[in-house]
C-alpha cells in the first residue's frame, strides 16, 4: 500500500516542507492553518500514476482536506473540482482529452 511505503512517508513530509506545513486551501483566503495532510488532487485511486508527483500534491488541513471529498461516493466535492481545474493544464499533458468529430 502505497501510504505506507518509505517513498510515501518522504515524498509527504517534502510536499508539506515545500508548502511550509502550510494548508494550501486556507492560504487561498490569506489564513493561516497548519497541514498535517497532503492531497492528491487529482485521487490516488483513480489515477495512481499520479501518486508521487508534486503538482497533484497539496497540503491541507484536517477541515480543508474533508472539503475535498464527498465521502459517501469518494468523488470530488466542488471545492475539489476547483483544484482539479486549476491543475487541469499538467493533467492533459498526461491524459488528453479524447478528441471528438
Amino acid at each position: 500500500m502505497l501510504y505506507k511505503s518509505t517513498r510515501w512517508k518522504r515524498k509527504r513530509e517534502n510536499i508539506l516542507r515545500r508548502d511550509k506545513y502550510e494548508c494550501c486551501n486556507c492560504k487561498r483566503y490569506f489564513k493561516t492553518k497548519e497541514a498535517k495532510t497532503v492531497h492528491h488532487i487529482y485521487f490516488y485511486e483513480d489515477y495512481p500514476a499520479l501518486a508521487l508527483v508534486n503538482w497533484n500534491l497539496i497540503s491541507l488541513c484536517n477541515d480543508c482536506h474533508n472539503k475535498m471529498h464527498n465521502r459517501l461516493t469518494d468523488k470530488p466535492t466542488q471545492l475539489g473540482i476547483e483544484w482539479q481545474t486549476k491543475r487541469k493544464a499538467e493533467f492533459e499533458k498526461l491524459y488528453p482529452p479524447l478528441q471528438t468529430k
